[in-house]
């Protein structure tokens, strides 16, 4: 009897040790990163696009990603120091058309001119652990 107790308990002590891994795993976050520079120019993750198009492009991306239930997606705005805020703003709000749920936005200035960003391969000139986040 002692024998089949132990081997249930361990038994369920494996299962839901693998259960919370796969809860873990499961709810990594998906970041969706846009780059606007000092003349407004828009690239969703590495595709330039229109300000008419922000919300259609973030659609597509999200489309094409296998999400879990209540994975966090966490959209990371890259904007030139000098743009209006409100012009930040008024991206986010297309990009958040896209998708109504489980979101976040962070927030983050660049001085895109010192740094040498203009194009598609705007990703791979920033230094993320260097750089701090503001929420919006």
């Amino acid at each position: 009897m002692r024998a089949k107790l132990t081997v249930l308990l361990c038994v369920l002590g494996f299962s839901m040790g693998v259960s919370a891994q796969s809860s873990i795993e499961n709810n990594k976050v998906f970041y969706l990163n846009v780059f606007i520079n000092a003349n407004k120019t828009i690239y969703v993750e590495d595709e330039k696009t229109s300000f008419q198009n922000v919300q259609n492009q973030v659609t597509e991306i999200l489309r094409k990603q296998p999400f879990k239930v209540d994975q966090q997606i966490i959209f990371r705005i890259f904007g030139d120091k000098d743009l209006d805020m409100g012009y930040i703003i008024d991206v986010n709000a297309e990009m958040r058309k896209a998708i109504h749920e489980n979101i976040k936005t962070e927030r983050y200035l660049l001085e895109t001119k010192k740094l040498n960003i203009d194009g598609q391969n705007w990703f791979q000139k920033i230094d993320l652990k260097a750089l701090k986040k503001r929420e919006l």
